[in-house]
């Protein structure tokens, strides 16, 4: 059986002295039941789709300068159209990132919170690659599970891993039947935070009582923060690959190819009436 459980604040504010405000915080959680055998108890899986924290904002502020407003609120016709009919407004989104499930793994030298800890993106600017962890735990994972029946020490041409990695549930102390028997079924961390700014700068020209020339400059994912993606594919069925680690997907508007993930500037210019 799944369960989901949810709570959500939202706060409005109409516009009001030229301010409108609208925020949604939720907090979830949700996880399925399951058992693989028997003689395994019931396990709670986390679902990783759910996101834990999610923030949402949005905003229109006309600037109080002009005719009518607390700045040149007396100014002649010619200086409105100069000074005037400013607005700022904008939407954010900030939230956790998604849950990653390592899957059936045995975690060696570290614990799950040092894991967490570690779980975090890493540049190599030369080589344009995106890690997710420290290379020495990436190295020995392979490692790990790199294995030989043929070879002396059980482990492939790479050799023994050591020091602190992630090895497979099957080890020479225990040889798992079914999956929990020899490790936790299901090792999960939070993967990289998603945050993304759309700000707007419009100026409107009054032209007549009817018509206004509207300016705007929009400045989407305005911080240019490229918001990366857990690795892909299933929980470590490339954990003996050498490419294991790396990230290879970023967020992109799949509805807008126009907007491939990082920073777009356009200005747009248009008459209202």
């Amino acid at each position: 059986y799944t369960r989901y459980d949810s709570m959500q604040i939202e706060m409005r504010r109409r516009m009001s002295k030229g301010l409108l405000v609208q925020a949604n915080y939720q907090f979830a959680k949700s996880f399925e039941s399951s058992r693989v055998s028997f003689r395994a108890p019931r396990v709670n899986i986390l679902d990783t789709n759910t996101l834990r924290h999610a923030f949402k904002v949005n905003w229109i502020y006309e600037l109080p300068i002009g005719r009518g407003q607390k700045l040149f609120g007396n100014a002649p016709g010619w200086l409105d159209r100069v000074l005037g009919g400013f607005e700022f407004d904008g939407t954010a989104r900030i939230q956790s990132g998604q849950l990653y499930n390592f899957g059936n793994v045995n975690l060696v030298g570290m614990t799950a919170a040092d894991q967490q800890k570690d779980f975090k993106l890493r540049f190599n600017d030369d080589a344009k690659i995106v890690y997710i962890l420290p290379q020495d735990i990436i190295d020995n994972t392979i490692r790990a599970f790199n294995v030989s029946a043929t070879s002396a020490n059980g482990y492939g041409t790479l050799g023994a891993p050591t020091g602190r990695y992630i090895a497979p549930a099957n080890n020479r102390n225990c040889i798992q039947v079914y999956s929990g028997q020899c490790a936790a079924q299901n090792t999960f961390v939070t993967g990289p935070a998603f945050t993304r700014f759309d700000l707007s700068v419009v100026k409107r020209t009054k032209i007549t009582e009817k018509v206004n020339f509207e300016l705007r400059g929009e400045f989407l994912n305005a911080f240019n923060n490229i918001n990366f993606f857990n690795p892909t594919g299933a929980a470590f069925t490339g954990a003996s690959s050498l490419t294991f680690g790396q990230v290879t997907t970023a967020y992109s508007d799949s509805s807008n190819t126009n907007d491939p993930g990082g920073r777009i500037i356009q200005l747009v210019a248009r008459f209202n009436f």
